[in-house]
């Protein structure tokens, strides 16, 4: 099979130093099948020189074969050597993006940008559009980014989501979340890369129960959301009050798995909330959020806990599937020092801040 993989690259190199559309065409698709049927090892094997492959297209063919090596990562290939490639490729496609988002409300144009995939008719007509202010071959390299990056940031989000040493280090992350930012409005799909480009790992947080005065100290990583930071915040601290913890919650073992890295298959059903989480001010902690938009309350995030107020319930899944996320218990508080920082943090609200 590695053959396989091999004359399908060589047959791509071909077809690009011939710029030979068609056989690239048939070349990729000589790839994507001898990649579904390759071990993961062989498809690590072969991913540098796709990724050397990747570095020499521009966006538009670029695109696509990002889309692929990136399935080629979900299906168990080290993902390293596309890293650079695909942030590179996509912070290219969103410089343009940017810039034609910027040239569209320039015109005046009272009309909305296309979606993120673009039919041929929409194309053509946001080259006509912006032709007369920035020239075609502008135009159209601008056009060429709104249309790809959609199909860059999706190789993207598979290589944050399935390792941790990725989002340590991803190129230009301040840059393309920015984009992300001022682009998520137009390109819906941008909050995926959004939230990954915020996920802590290897975050500590200090966690103070209120009801029964216990604080503790917890370490996360990979965690999406504040459904996931939830679910686990109950299963580390379910267990006996002798042992600093906070009793038998009745919790479903099942909540915490999929919190974890349960695969999809195993989602399903409705997860329960115990809390009624808050920031050191007092305001809520909504679910829906993201641990990193807990704010800092003398140089760490704090979680506290106070009793649910309604009944809280969530789809038992996980934002992102491919991202293994955990809570590590580190400490249990000495009954004084959480006193200390109970008596710092807000009161409980019954009304949460809006």
């Amino acid at each position: 099979m590695t053959s396989d993989l091999d004359s399908a690259c060589a047959e791509l190199e071909t077809a690009i130093a011939d710029r030979d559309i068609d056989a690239f065409g048939q070349a990729m698709g000589l790839l994507w099948n001898a990649g579904q049927q390759a071990p993961a090892e062989e498809l690590t094997a072969i991913l540098p020189r796709c990724a050397d492959i990747l570095g020499t297209l521009h966006i538009g063919m670029g695109s696509q074969l990002a889309l692929m090596c990136g399935a080629f990562a979900e299906r168990g290939a080290d993902p390293a050597p596309l890293v650079t490639p695909v942030a590179e490729g996509l912070r290219e496609a969103m410089r343009r993006a940017r810039l034609l988002r910027k040239a569209w409300r320039a015109m005046g144009d009272p009309s909305p940008l296309p979606g993120e995939e673009t039919t041929v008719e929409e194309y053509d007509a946001i080259v006509t559009a912006l032709a007369a202010s920035v020239g075609e071959e502008e135009a159209r390299a601008l056009a060429e980014g709104w249309d790809t990056l959609n199909l860059w940031q999706m190789p993207a989000t598979s290589l944050l989501q399935l390792d941790r040493s990725v989002r340590a280090a991803f190129p230009h992350r301040a840059e393309i979340l920015e984009g992300c930012l001022e682009l998520v409005d137009d390109q819906p799909s941008l909050s995926w890369l959004q939230g990954l480009l915020t996920v802590l790992d290897n975050e500590p947080l200090l966690v103070l129960h209120r009801p029964s005065g216990r604080g503790y100290e917890v370490t996360i990583a990979g965690l999406g959301d504040n459904f996931q930071l939830h679910s686990l915040l109950a299963a580390a601290l379910d267990g006996p009050v002798e042992e600093g913890l906070l009793g038998d919650l009745g919790l479903d073992p099942h909540w915490a798995a999929v919190a974890t890295d349960a695969p999809p298959e195993d989602f399903g059903g409705t997860a329960e909330g115990r809390f009624n989480p808050a920031d050191a001010t007092g305001a809520w902690i909504w679910n829906e959020g993201r641990p990193a938009d807990i704010p800092l309350f003398e140089d760490r995030r704090v979680v506290v806990l106070d009793p649910p107020s309604y009944p809280r319930s969530w789809n038992n899944d996980r934002q992102y599937p491919m991202m293994t996320g955990s809570l590590t218990l580190d400490r249990v508080l000495p009954e004084a020092e959480a006193a200390a920082w109970l008596a710092k943090v807000g009161p409980a609200q019954d009304v949460p801040a809006v």
